[in-house]
């Protein structure tokens, strides 16, 4: 669950929360860690997550932590099958699908936009730069 007053994304079976302010060091202590998939360190960290059930839906999730080590963003994506995301698997209608699902599950789960908070912004996008669909959520 998306919890639009405090921006905690419950993990379901981790006993976990993403959060505002979450620590990369809190992270990697978390049992969310040990389904880390793969890091990209580019100053920032983005940490890749198998999939993991919110609100009744499977996601692959991504972590971003800033250069101070808190994290800055989160990104959910609708897992459409039993894969991970490939370019193997990739076509360009499962994004755009996948896109209008993130939209039909926001509207069900958070309500009709706009998804602005106080702790930060929730937002749905397909980026065809990156061949991919998901829901980001950015922290201020």
């Amino acid at each position: 669950m998306i919890n639009i007053q405090n921006g905690f994304i419950e993990i379901a079976n981790k006993n976990f929360a993403i959060k505002k302010n979450l620590t990369e060091e809190e992270f990697i202590k978390s049992s969310l860690f040990s389904d880390v998939v793969n890091k990209d360190d580019y100053g920032y960290k983005r940490y890749f997550i198998k999939p993991q059930i919110i609100c009744n839906a499977k996601f692959v999730i991504s972590l971003i932590f800033n250069t101070d080590g808190v994290l800055y963003m989160t990104n959910l994506g609708l897992q459409m099958n039993d894969s991970l995301p490939s370019w193997e698997t990739w076509s360009e209608n499962d994004e755009i699908q996948k896109k209008e699902l993130n939209d039909k599950w926001l509207e069900k789960n958070v309500g009709k936009p706009p998804y602005t908070y106080p702790w930060g912004s929730i937002s749905s996008s397909y980026d065809p730069r990156s061949g991919s669909s998901s829901i980001t959520i950015v922290y201020k």
